[in-house]
């Protein structure tokens, strides 16, 4: 198989296996700082030099009563090490008045630097420049799913 990200083209083996997490919770922050989200899954590679496909996608808009630009970013912690930021998955993703119901992510990455067989959880971060970030509102789903594909 083989898929064009960011221009280059990837080429994957077989499918070992898919994880998949979904939520329909509010998930909001008034931090500047990176702040966890419920948004995780995790998944334990069967060797350390397949790939991770990672996938998020959904959320919902909304508006606070102040315009924001939240940015969204994916972290991953292997073997229980702690988290790291892993890549920036939006930047400047706009909450403002009118601008209810839109979609907050669409997101794909492929991890190719895990070298482990250990437990890798990847997770999603969210911050403010000012007001309240709504990253999922009003029942919508946000979902992330990780593929291994051997090398």
């Amino acid at each position: 198989m083989a898929l064009y990200i960011g221009g280059t083209e990837k080429t994957f083996g077989k499918v070992l296996q898919v994880q998949q997490y979904y939520t329909h919770a509010d998930i909001s922050t008034s931090a500047t700082s990176d702040t966890a989200s419920i948004v995780t899954d995790q998944i334990t590679p069967s060797a350390t030099d397949s790939k991770i496909l990672i996938w998020v996608q959904g959320g919902r808009g909304s508006y606070g009563g102040g315009a924001t630009e939240g940015v969204i970013k994916l972290y991953r912690q292997i073997g229980g090490g702690g988290y790291s930021e892993l890549r920036v998955a939006q930047n400047a993703q706009v909450n403002e008045s009118g601008g209810y119901g839109k979609p907050t992510i669409a997101f794909n990455y492929v991890d190719t630097s895990h070298g482990t067989t250990s437990a890798i959880d990847y997770k999603i971060y969210i911050k403010t420049n000012a007001n309240t970030f709504y990253f999922n509102s009003s029942g919508a789903q946000v979902a992330m799913m990780l593929m291994e594909m051997a090398a």
